[in-house]
């Protein structure tokens, strides 16, 4: 006996014009869930509307006016759903999130769901997630529920009209989205277009806050803060205190105030905001860095340690990734850089990396900060006992890694295990300790976890260089400034790895070249460990010598109280290598 078909529970509305690169991913991603799939199209002349079609989707053809609203409401009214679900073909339904989404559709006592926009910076979900947004998604199908606003087309406040009463739940369904990634905007030329569908808007209501708020958004991806600071001091006056993107408001005007290196007004800000959002993460971040920039350094530590108190930001806010977690205790670790805690910034910068989805960058800071602590020889215990993961993906090219960022001391003892492994044998050289007491303190009462502080000793076999760099290097290091040898060692098979990182190590830093840094880098061994980009730009290798050389002069200044700070500080400024080089 066949059951009778039920009526729709989900309906699928879209509007979408030339969409051929990602509607299938849209589509796919709503198999089991959506009952029935609607698209509006406002006039593609790609495969787009072939495409919706072969999913089983109605089409419907809706010239397109320059009113969103207007192409969002043709939808409504051919879907026949329980629920509309809303998406735009450059997002779709996190997998994960299917069966939370169908629960909430079987309470019908709430007239709609919230559902948590990750705003991608790639076009893939495997990207890093920049922005969080609780948008309405879903909402009850009613024929007076109908979209309004030629831009930014809004529902809510017409639900709330509609039914005073009516609850809305925020949900934990994500929503990938992929709009902003790197040249999405840029491609379809969005900024333009909606600056110009917004000044039709405020000429035809001028105290419209909602609109003056997305002015702000826009004039601020311009670069134009003047005119985004106006549009944010409209929207303040004129909306209600308790509407949902208030707090946006605030960190909005906050970053357009440090942009215009305004602290004194950014700070102000914060002030503003904090006293009304208390529990929002990413104010009191902004306020840690705003501290920290203007050296308050105790004031700008008990901002971020408030921020991750809070940690990931409660669900009714708009929050950036990392806020709370990563870049909050890289902030943290920059900070204690700034006033010496090595340790601590030991542990900041490790946990940040813990919790990173791309960790690479703080891998390289890491590897600074042990060195001008003065704790090379702990940098690969420490990585194998605190970061496995990173340890095992760098494996092969951080040797490149550390010679890049002049820690020649960790390269020759990476270098050196490399070559014992290879050999069946155990290398001979010290590897150190994992961690000292201090940082590994830290980071235990961080993480809550047990950092390992054993010892692992061996006898070094690699610490005399070959006779004949060492008669070249004494000969260097003999010789004045002014008839100091050039050197001859560019890149010659004749030259070992290590003959050349004893040269550089040993060479005086007055008689060390830029051509000496730059035939290391240059060498077969390190070319092929690093990075694709690295190896295959000389540009890139150019520059990084250049750098190097830098280190090595400002660490040749004498240990002197009185500059002896600043020394330290314009190393820590030198840039980073990265590890995508």
């Amino acid at each position: 006996m066949t059951k009778p078909r039920r009526k729709p529970l989900i309906s699928l509305c879209m509007i979408v014009k030339n969409e051929a690169d990602s509607l299938a991913q849209c589509l796919k991603s709503v198999h089991g869930v959506a009952d029935e799939l609607v698209v509006v199209d406002t006039g593609s002349t790609d495969s787009t509307v072939q495409i919706a079609r072969s999913f089983g989707a109605a089409v419907v053809s809706s010239p397109w006016t320059g009113d969103f609203a207007a192409a969002r409401n043709a939808g409504l009214k051919m879907a026949k759903g329980t629920w509309i679900l809303i998406l735009d073909a450059d997002e779709e339904l996190d997998a994960g999130s299917k069966e939370e989404l169908l629960l909430c559709a079987e309470h019908t006592e709430y007239e709609a769901f919230f559902l948590r926009i990750h705003n991608h910076k790639g076009t893939s979900r495997t990207s890093q997630t920049i922005t969080v947004n609780p948008i309405l998604r879903m909402f009850r199908n009613r024929p007076q529920y109908r979209f309004n606003g030629i831009i930014h087309e809004q529902i809510a406040g017409v639900i709330v009209e509609a039914t005073p009463a009516a609850a809305m739940h925020l949900s934990t369904v994500v929503i990938h989205h992929y709009g902003y990634a790197d040249g999405v905007v840029a491609k379809k030329d969005k900024i333009s277009r909606n600056v110009e569908l917004l000044k039709e808007q405020l000429r035809l209501n001028p105290g419209d806050a909602f609109h003056h708020f997305n002015m702000a958004v826009e004039y601020m991806r311009l670069g134009e803060y003047d005119p985004a600071l106006h549009h944010i001091q409209r929207s303040l006056e004129e909306v209600e205190p308790d509407t949902s993107y208030v707090h946006l408001l605030y960190k909005y005007e906050i970053r357009c105030r440090a942009a215009k290196r305004e602290l004194k007004g950014a700070l102000e800000a914060c002030e503003r905001g904090i006293t009304l959002f208390p529990d929002y993460p990413d104010l009191h971040h902004l306020k840690g860095v705003l501290l920290l920039q203007a050296g308050a350094f105790a004031e700008a530590k008990a901002a971020l340690r408030r921020a991750l108190d809070i940690g990931v930001s409660p669900p009714g806010y708009h929050t950036e990734s990392g806020f709370g977690t990563y870049l909050t205790y890289t902030a943290l670790g920059q900070l204690c850089q700034e006033t010496g805690e090595d340790g601590e910034a030991i542990a900041c910068c490790t946990r940040a990396a813990q919790l990173h989805p791309e960790p690479g960058p703080l891998i390289a800071r890491l590897l600074r900060i042990f060195k001008y602590s003065g704790r090379e020889q702990e940098i690969t215990g420490w990585l194998k006992a605190h970061l496995p993961d990173a340890w095992a993906a760098l494996r092969g090219s951080l040797p490149a890694l550390l010679l890049r960022e002049g820690c020649y001391t960790a390269a020759v003892v990476l270098l050196a295990e490399a070559e014992a492994a290879s050999a069946g044998v155990t290398a001979g050289v010290d590897t150190a300790v994992l961690g000292s007491a201090e940082s590994s303190a830290v980071l235990e009462a961080t993480t809550g976890g047990t950092a390992a502080t054993d010892k692992a000793t061996a006898t070094n076999r690699l610490a005399s260089p070959a006779p004949a760099a060492a008669e070249r290097g004494a000969e260097r290091a003999a010789a004045t400034p002014e008839h100091a040898p050039e050197p001859d060692i560019a890149a010659a098979p004749g030259n070992s790895l290590l003959e050349l990182i004893h040269r550089v190590r040993t060479i005086p830093a007055e008689q060390l070249s830029q051509g000496d840094v730059l035939s290391l880098l240059n060498h077969p061994s390190i070319c092929n460990q690093a990075a694709t980009a690295f190896a295959a730009a000389p540009a890139l290798q150019l520059g990084r010598s250049w750098i190097l050389l830098a280190d090595r002069v400002l660490a040749s200044a004498p240990a002197a109280p009185v500059y002896g700070p600043a020394v330290r500080r314009a190393q820590m400024a030198l840039p980073l290598p990265r590890v995508t080089d």
